[in-house]
């Protein structure tokens, strides 16, 4: 058995295995090149937006097997009084931050030491994320005390390029909507770093928080606390400055700059993640700006070389998937992997089934008393 030292004096030992955590930069960055399915959300500098977002700690983990080839596992930890609490890779609404391996595909021994090295991890839950493409390996791998976390994504394959996907691919509706958005006056820029789009997308999630507020039936000082601490406008800003010319980001807006939405995409390789929006509903309506947005995206994504188009997760049957599947996605189930000391997903299970019923009795009394 190998045993090496993190630096953070912890042993950590495997079996013919050696790990380091975090991962050394140089290792990580020439393993994430070096993946041929890599996401933009597994490079190391997507993990420095996310700890300085959030407050999270670089807990990556970098495993040297025997055969000479190495692995990458991002992972983000979040400590309390100098205790680690969690180990993940990465939160909700931060994308996938599953193993990275040096020449790509990982094999079942692979997945073996890594879910293993997990399970032994002396936190209250370590946690991974993977790939949803290729989640359904990670379930099979995964030992009878891991607890899974469903969740589900919409994924659009570029196979054939642009003009496939749009006469195969996209709904006959949605080429209309398309083309009748072409014919409205709209301000549609596609930038990288800091640029007018990182304002648009602080002053439209702004707007969206106080909408969500109010549908939920929830104050508007709770709403705009959370939003605050949460700090997606800012989490926009890092990110555009950190991954640079990964870091697309569209923006519409009318001919009198009102703005309209915002995408903000990521992109690598052979994946690119939509990873945040904000839109004004009233204008997309009336402009359909949000379907030009979305095709000219795709299209760009195809002429970068990507494979696939990844537009996150949403709920089966809500509007939000049934958009996304007008632009020709496939909704994909897969499993978050938690290994738990404490039944921590069985309680926020609990605690969302009693905030979403708050929210709906909230909302009825409101629309009793007048909306008063």
């Amino acid at each position: 058995m190998n045993t090496t030292m993190n630096r953070s004096g912890a042993t950590v030992a495997q079996a013919g295995v050696r790990v380091t955590s975090p991962a050394p930069r140089e290792a990580w960055r020439a393993v994430f090149a070096a993946d041929p399915e890599a996401m933009p959300t597994q490079s190391p500098e997507w993990s420095d937006c996310l700890c300085t977002a959030r407050g999270y700690t670089d807990a990556s983990r970098l495993y040297e097997l025997p055969d000479g080839r190495r692995l990458v596992l991002p992972l983000a930890a979040l400590r309390r009084g100098g205790v680690t609490i969690v180990e993940q890779g990465w939160p909700h609404g931060w994308g996938y931050g599953g193993l990275l391996v040096e020449g790509g595909d990982p094999t079942a021994a692979d997945r073996g030491v890594v879910l293993a090295d997990l399970a032994r991890r002396r936190v209250l839950r370590s946690a991974v994320v993977p790939n949803p493409l290729a989640a359904a390996a990670w379930s099979q791998a995964a030992p009878a005390r891991a607890v899974r976390a469903p969740d589900r994504t919409q994924v659009i394959d570029l196979s054939g390029g642009f003009d496939t996907v749009w006469a195969k691919r996209f709904r006959k509706e949605t080429r209309n909507r398309v083309r009748k958005a072409e014919g409205v006056a709209l301000d549609i820029r596609r930038e990288t770093g800091a640029g007018r789009g990182v304002g648009m997308f602080a002053q439209l999630y702004r707007q969206a928080v106080d909408r969500w507020a109010i549908e939920r039936g929830q104050p508007l000082w709770i709403a705009r606390t959370l939003a605050a601490r949460r700090d997606r406008p800012g989490a926009v800003a890092a990110v555009a400055r950190a991954l640079g010319e990964r870091c697309v980001i569209w923006s519409a807006a009318t001919a009198g700059g009102e703005p309209v939405s915002v995408d903000v995409v990521l992109q690598h390789g052979r994946h690119t993640l939509a990873w945040l929006g904000a839109v004004d509903p009233a204008l997309a309506r009336e402009t359909m700006a949000t379907y030009r947005v979305q095709s000219m995206a795709i299209e760009d994504a195809c002429d970068a070389g990507s494979r696939y188009f990844h537009l996150g997760e949403s709920d089966a049957g809500s509007g939000v998937e049934r958009f996304k599947r007008n632009f020709g996605a496939e909704s994909i189930d897969y499993d978050t992997l938690r290994f738990e000391h404490l039944p921590l997903t069985a309680g926020e299970r609990r605690l969302r089934t009693a905030f979403a019923a708050a929210s709906r009795l909230r909302a009825r009394t409101a629309e009793g008393s007048g909306g008063r």
